[in-house]
């Protein structure tokens, strides 16, 4: 079967063509992440507007690539939620319009559960396992057996790819944050500072906006002037700002994208260390509950989702710790951590293959706020 998959649900456009459920003939993405720059963050208009400028370009260049028409096409699965309304709408339009003029069946995707079906592009899926999705907008641990999902837990507040944004920002780092504080964090000294380990309710939670308001607090004590002022981190004027610059990218390739950096007043070493501390506390966390996770349900596999699976010191640390406990984690490949069309192409194959219903391309909408027990 061969499968076409939309993902429109933040600042990538990505289309991809899936041969069955393992081969990528093409997965190529667009992203808009160097337009966000300059702002500190994603912004929504953006976003979409960039989308809709992209996506045709996009869907033709994955079907050139994989070296098929569009009439060789038997299913189309696109994101439906959850994500940015506006990039929501632009995929599912498009993917409607396809639906209807090649009169192919349609599937929606959930983001989340496509994260972790990442993982199986090519390899056999656990008929139970744990879920681990940590990217920028989610944080939470769920168990899968089969088709149920059973939620254990998320975060309360920020998610973790969240907050290494807003550490970033608050020490006057670029965006995104994540990349940045680790690079950082290798030449720092993780023991340099202590933090709490939050409390929740229920004991498969997160929490990560305590550890933000430390690191913001360390951060004024270490800026504050002798007469008690705060010298705020700037950014470089704008024009001594490098150029930025950013194209398409395929499975096997990146985007590249670059900008300036900026003029910190804080002490080299302080940011080293504060980045190497907050990312180990962040990871002995996640560590912690992932595990503790796997005890309680039985449960032999721990499936690793999103964009900050990405993070090298994240990665070893979970593979240490699951080689220690005789459990087996699962990473996607970088390419795959990201958000791209081929995860929800993977997913919608699932989909249609356990027996779930297609959608009327006429009915389907957006859902910004779907969960991941939303099915």
């Amino acid at each position: 079967m061969l499968t076409l998959g939309i993902e429109t649900s933040c600042d990538e456009t990505s289309c991809a063509v899936l041969d069955g459920r393992d081969r990528i003939l093409s997965n190529i993405i667009a992203s808009s992440l160097f337009k966000h720059k300059p702002f500190g963050g994603v912004v929504p208009e953006i976003a979409s507007r960039h989308s809709l400028e992209q996506i045709d370009t996009v869907y033709r260049e994955s079907l050139s690539e994989a070296g098929v028409g569009a009439e060789q096409l038997e299913l189309i699965a696109v994101t439906e939620g959850p994500g940015l309304i506006g990039s929501l709408f632009v995929g599912i339009c498009f993917a409607k319009a396809l639906s209807f003029s090649l009169r192919l069946p349609l599937v929606g995707v959930n983001h989340l559960e496509a994260h972790l079906a990442a993982n199986f592009i090519g390899a056999k899926m656990p008929e139970k396992f744990i879920g681990l999705l940590i990217s920028g907008g989610h944080t939470s641990l769920s168990l899968h057996e089969g088709e149920k999902v059973s939620l254990l837990g998320q975060t309360i507040d920020d998610a973790v790819g969240e907050a290494f944004d807003k550490v970033a920002k608050v020490m006057g780092l670029e965006y995104p944050g994540g990349p940045v504080i680790e690079k950082l964090a290798r030449e720092g000294n993780e023991q340099a500072f202590q933090f709490t380990k939050p409390k929740q309710s229920g004991p498969f939670d997160f929490s990560f906006s305590g550890i933000k308001t430390a690191v913001l607090y360390e951060v004024r004590k270490t800026m504050s002037s002798p007469d008690g002022s705060l010298r705020e981190p700037r950014p470089r004027p704008s024009g001594e700002r490098r150029n930025l610059d950013c194209g398409l990218r395929r499975n096997d390739a990146q985007t590249v994208c670059h900008s300036g950096e900026r003029r910190n007043p804080l002490p080299p070493a302080f940011v080293r260390d504060m980045a190497a501390s907050f990312q180990k506390s962040v990871a002995d966390w996640i560590l912690d509950k992932s595990l503790a996770a796997l005890a309680e349900t039985g449960a032999r596999d721990l499936v690793v989702g999103g964009g900050v699976s990405a993070n090298g010191y994240l990665k070893g640390r979970l593979k240490t710790a699951a080689e220690e406990a005789g459990v087996c984690v699962h990473f996607p490949e970088r390419i795959l951590a990201l958000d791209n069309a081929a995860m929800i192409a993977r997913r919608g194959i699932e989909l249609v293959e356990s027996g779930a219903p297609s959608s009327d391309p006429l009915r389907m909408t957006a859902q910004p706020n779907l969960s991941l027990l939303s099915r």
